[in-house]
């Protein structure tokens, strides 16, 4: 019993007395405090230990002896000087070791993965200018600025765009399917070696005898596989590939088709925002003049004061609504960088000038152009032809494979080299069946092609509206076009003589602060109505999925 206790407690030492040195070691290789009987200073002091060097238990001595040494190192040192990135721990040291004076130690930089491409830059916001000679500038850290069209802008968004970017990406991750799929007609090879040590089964062998237990030595085993035919399950599933290659790239038509649609859509409601500004701008101008008039005719004593303190309300209530319109142009001026892929783009100048451009095309016609051009509903089409694979795919699930495949090995009992064999052989390979399992597979293949077939009808259908929308949008538009330019005209002339007949003192502020909203208010709508009318051409080459030739006719349309 003794001599047991005695071999336990030896197992039991031979196992905790490493742990316990290491638990010593790693203790003193960590930041400590020393006291000053046994270190002699008045401040925390960390304890460096060289990890090249095997370590070591250490004593009180040892660790005094130790500290002493890294102030004299710290003494001698000159401070190291801290890199952007990295954290700095403040120790002190006076000369005879007693008092503290600052000194940085540079940690260790952590190696993280860099991700600062995909954050939000700091300095990437650029507020915008005002109006000079019918143009904007977008004010930024560079003082050179480029002026960017239309097409400008879709070329920028066309190879900056993200969107577009992944459609592309996308494509080539579906392409290697196909390669993936082709390859199983394409011949296997395999190889392995090993070394395996076997003790024959002797159950129900004759007491007495005995086969020896051996080692099998395996140099090497080269395995070569080809896949010769399975009844056209590689075929199917090679066409659903394809199919899904087809439909990608449909996709980047599709995604191509909204950016483009997305860039015009907000270029336009940039211009309709500076001319909004701009209209609000000169509101303010009048409102000031007709603020000084009715000052000065109160001073003459021709008007009285309450024309002054609306004409002082009125002047309030424009330059809000100007502040408003620039907010509007900051607004406006996101949108555009943002959908074309540059949302921190360098200053660039635009033309407050909105173009018009009148198109004559039908109902039919876009119809027509639809059923040819529009990418998503080619792709309702290839999805469907998909599903119908698919039905295809899962009746061939009984379906065996004939391949054939050959083996050649080197080994033997004694050596690696003792022996060579090897093996040829066709294969008529016959899948694990269940009825039950396979035939729920085919059913539900049907049901989703039968899915897939009313969801595309119901693309047709949000296609057919969109196109109807987007139609009757650009034809209301264009009508109300006409008639609010004669508005416009109108609305001016009426202020006009509002201005002469206050001047004369026939009229009194209030109709003269009425014909002017109206002046403003007829603006703001022809404007608005060239907006909506860019806006729904847009809508439209979208669904139909190509653009629209103007007619000859061409209009800028200016405040």
């Amino acid at each position: 019993m003794k001599n047991s206790n005695k071999k336990f407690y030896g197992k039991f030492l031979y196992f905790i007395l490493p742990i316990a040195l290491s638990v010593n070691i790693a203790i003193a290789s960590e930041p400590i405090l020393i006291s000053e009987q046994d270190a002699n200073v008045t401040a925390p002091v960390p304890v460096v230990q060289d990890a090249k060097e095997p370590a070591a238990v250490q004593t009180k001595e040892d660790i005094k002896e130790k500290v002493e040494e890294n102030i004299k190192e710290i003494k001698e040192e000159v401070p190291a000087v801290s890199g952007e990135n990295n954290k700095e721990e403040e120790i002190t040291i006076d000369k005879k070791g007693e008092k503290l004076e600052k000194r940085k130690v540079k940690k260790e930089k952590k190696n993280k993965n860099d991700y600062s491409e995909y954050l939000i830059p700091e300095n990437g916001y650029y507020p915008v200018g005002d109006v000079e000679d019918k143009h904007i500038t977008i004010q930024g850290a560079v003082s050179k600025s480029e002026e960017l069209s239309l097409a400008d802008c879709l070329e920028l968004a066309l190879n900056n765009n993200p969107k577009i970017q992944a459609a592309y990406a996308n494509s080539s991750a579906v392409k290697e399917n196909k390669v993936q799929t082709i390859a199983n007609y394409t011949p296997s090879l395999s190889t392995s070696t090993g070394i395996m040590r076997n003790k024959p089964d002797m159950s129900g062998m004759p007491s007495g005898f005995k086969i020896p237990t051996y080692t099998k030595y395996l140099l090497g085993t080269i395995s070569l596989s080809q896949l010769v035919y399975d009844f056209g399950v590689t075929q199917n599933q090679y066409t659903i590939n394809k199919l899904e290659w087809e439909n990608a790239k449909q996709n980047i038509e599709s995604v191509v088709n909204s950016v483009v649609c997305d860039v015009k859509d907000a270029y336009y409601n940039l211009l309709y925002a500076l001319s909004a500004k701009q209209v609000r701008q000169e509101t303010v101008e009048q409102y000031e003049t007709m603020y000084k008039q009715a000052r000065a005719f109160y001073e003459i004593g021709t008007r009285p004061k309450v024309d002054v303190t609306i004409a002082s309300a009125n002047l309030a209530d424009a330059k809000a609504n100007y502040i408003e319109a620039t907010n509007a142009v900051d607004l406006a001026v996101s949108k555009l960088n943002n959908v074309m892929g540059t949302p921190f783009i360098e200053p660039y100048v635009v033309n407050t000038v909105m173009p018009y451009e009148a198109t004559d095309i039908t109902m039919k016609g876009a119809i027509e152009i639809a059923n040819e051009a529009r990418p998503d509903l080619k792709m309702a089409i290839l999805q469907m032809k998909m599903a119908d694979e698919y039905v295809k795919l899962a009746k061939k699930t009984y379906m065996p494979k004939i391949s054939v495949s050959a083996d050649l090995s080197m080994g033997g009992r004694d050596h690696f080299t003792d022996a060579t064999w090897y093996s040829v052989g066709g294969y008529f390979e016959f899948p694990v069946i269940n009825p039950v399992t396979i035939t729920s597979q085919i059913k539900q293949a049907k049901a989703e092609m039968k899915q897939q077939q009313y969801n595309t009808k119901a693309s047709v259908n949000d296609i057919y509206y969109e196109i109807q929308t987007a139609y009757v949008q650009l034809n209301d538009a264009r009508e109300r076009i006409a008639a609010s330019k004669v508005a416009v005209q109108q609305a001016r002339e009426s202020f006009e003589l509002s201005q002469g007949r206050y001047k004369a003192g026939v009229c009194d502020a209030v109709e003269l602060k009425e014909s002017q909203v109206t002046y403003e208010n007829a603006k703001l709508a022809y404007v608005s109505n060239v907006y909506t009318y860019n806006s729904a051409k847009a809508n439209l080459e979208k669904a139909i999925g190509q653009s629209l030739k103007p007619v000859e006719n061409h209009e800028n349309v200016e405040i």
